[in-house]
């Protein structure tokens, strides 16, 4: 039987304009590996998965970031969701089970029993699924790095073996909320600081529509179980700046805006898609979780006529309230 990574290698060979790496746990040696079956002067993108739990355990690094950084041509991107892997050279695909690790691969000792079948990458799955996950990336940059890293380091030593990958909510979701296409949530729970009410078990002190709308904002900022009120409130920021229609107001803001200027951008991003979308509420709850959850990161200007929010430049401590 070939290996998944002997798979990867030839595949990684082959390339001769395009690289696509998509998986949830990526380890920086195991991209070194293939990297160093690439042509310079092809182009590499990598997909993958950070949640700051997962970084801790080490089934995934940030490490991969710098290491991407410093080849040209290459970029790194993250889906909140994934869970697929998936590899492209060019117009030939392999999918299958095989996460960029040593033990997915067959690299290590003890590796695991995965697999990857060849798929051309005009299959009508392959093309539908790129689509979909490019609804539902954003691009990593030096200050989302930073923010994880920060999250990372506030969580216990000693995190519980992985319950991390499908770990159970500490709060019942009933009923279930509503599907939504990828990139499309935005946070619905008006008062942010009551997340933290709703994660520690006390959502019986929330009104009906409340509890129900932090239920629904802890399952897409899905956290480990127990952690602290600080560890809490920096996962909940760097989760929440992974999410695609977040991530393009934050973008946004690098520059002042007025309140009816990113009422009418979230009216023209995929968020608008959300069943009963009131733009005007969306930007005054999210305004509210990005002054809650990323303090450092925002400040509002004053102004007579508007509220105006603008990004700081760089301010990443004391980042994140539960």
């Amino acid at each position: 039987m070939t290996l998944p990574g002997s798979q990867l290698e030839e595949l990684c060979r082959a390339g001769r304009e395009t690289i696509l790496l998509v998986a949830p746990f990526i380890k920086a040696a195991t991209l070194e590996r293939l990297l160093a079956h690439l042509a310079p002067t092809v182009a590499l993108r990598c997909v993958t998965r950070w949640r700051p739990e997962e970084i801790a355990a080490g089934v995934s690094d940030l490490a991969v970031w710098p290491l991407l950084c410093g080849r040209p041509h290459s970029s790194l991107w993250l889906s909140s969701a994934l869970h697929a892997k998936y590899y492209r050279a060019d117009e030939r695909c392999l999918v299958g089970s095989a996460n960029l690790t040593n033990t997915a691969l067959g690299w290590s000792a003890q590796p695991n029993l995965e697999l990857l079948v060849e798929l051309p990458a005009q299959a009508a799955a392959c093309v539908n699924f790129e689509q979909t996950l490019w609804a539902s990336t954003v691009a990593v940059e030096a200050d989302l790095y930073t923010l994880m890293a920060e999250a990372v380091a506030l969580l216990p030593p000693a995190l519980p073996p992985l319950l991390l990958a499908e770990a159970p909510a500490p709060y019942a979701i009933t009923p279930v909320p509503p599907v939504l296409p990828p990139g499309v949530w935005l946070p619905t729970l008006r008062h942010p600081e009551d997340l933290w009410l709703a994660y520690s078990g006390r959502s019986a002190v929330l009104s009906e529509v409340a509890g129900a709308n932090a239920r629904a904002d802890l399952l897409a900022l899905p956290t480990l179980p127990g952690l602290s009120r600080d560890a809490f409130g920096r996962s909940i920021g760097v989760l929440l700046l992974q999410q695609p229609s977040v991530r393009q107001i934050d973008q946004m803001l690098k520059q002042p805006q007025r309140f009816g200027a990113v009422r009418d951008a979230l009216a023209r991003l995929p968020c608008a898609a959300a069943p009963d979308f009131n733009p005007t509420q969306a930007w005054q709850t999210l305004m509210r979780w990005l002054l809650h959850f990323l303090p450092a990161r925002y400040v509002r200007l004053p102004s007579r006529h508007s509220e105006v929010l603008v990004r700081t430049s760089g301010a990443h401590a004391n980042e994140g309230q539960g």
